[in-house]
């Protein structure tokens, strides 16, 4: 984007891009922004080791205020779904959204419990049943999560979550880390309607790239890609481009107000 002057200015969630609307695909019947804005920087989740000072930063700057500044801003750029973990303070902001954009914002849930820190099955049911009474329209497993319950055999105990999730009316994915976890959710005939899988070249969180690459350009599941970006440790330009080469049907990022339009720009231009 070519502008006026060098001078940078601060991003206004009250006016529209330029250019708002972006490609979408379906899932579950479901429109949903081939770019999704995820929830990570809003919880102050920053990935950013060693800088022992990062979660305090996001949190002041992330106030609930500019998260819901963020979300209107996303929306007028033409991204229509957020994807954030289900706790009070996410419940908080998007009630905070719907307040003041006048309706709600499309998101999908992502279970915040984890087994392998002692989470029962209970424990993650009550989290789905959480997101679905608070209008989640999608809910997927917590790839950690996912990558325990495969790695101890429990396959059957994912597969249960999925139906759950389907049960309360809701697409129904599960997330991974691993490429194994996808492979064996493959094999067991485990067929969400999305994956969640991590994505990018340094395998940040993402073991076995070149592994990963090939599975998921072959599964016949919609995916959508995450840390493409290895949680801000490469450019947007190489790993949303590295994602949709891949075969992602979709990219989650998380993203400050002033990168939200360059992002809807970029997506735009590799889509065509």
């Amino acid at each position: 984007m070519v502008r006026a002057s060098s001078r940078r200015t601060k991003p206004d969630a009250r006016q529209a891009a330029t250019e708002p609307n972006i490609p979408v695909r379906s899932i579950g019947g479901h429109r949903i922004s081939r770019l999704i804005i995820g929830g990570n920087p809003f919880s102050s989740i920053a990935h950013s080791e060693p800088m022992v000072y990062s979660r305090d930063l996001f949190q002041h700057y992330f106030t609930r205020d500019k998260i819901v500044e963020t979300l209107v801003l996303a929306e007028r750029c033409g991204i229509n779904t957020f994807l954030g973990r289900i706790d009070e303070h996410v419940i908080g902001f998007l009630k905070q959204f719907e307040k003041t954009a006048g309706h709600t914002m499309p998101w999908i849930a992502q279970t915040a419990k984890k087994p392998q820190q002692g989470a029962t099955r209970n424990d993650i049911r009550a989290n789905i049943q959480l997101a679905a009474d608070n209008g989640a329209m999608g809910i997927y497993v917590h790839g950690e999560s996912v990558d325990y319950l495969v790695e101890q055999g429990k396959t059957d105990d994912v597969a249960d979550h999925v139906h759950f999730i389907r049960e309360l009316g809701l697409i129904a994915g599960t997330g991974a880390h691993k490429i194994s976890t996808v492979e064996a959710c493959q094999k067991a005939g485990l067929k969400p309607d999305f994956y969640m899988k991590t994505f990018n070249r340094l395998e940040y969180c993402c073991p076995d790239y070149g592994r990963t690459r090939e599975m998921m350009a072959a599964v016949d599941v919609p995916w959508i890609a995450f840390k493409v970006l290895a949680a801000g440790r490469m450019q947007p330009q190489e790993g949303f481009a590295a994602a949709f080469n891949a075969g992602a049907a979709f990219l989650c990022v998380g993203m400050f107000d002033f990168q939200v339009e360059q992002n809807v720009v970029l997506v735009k231009s590799l889509l065509g």
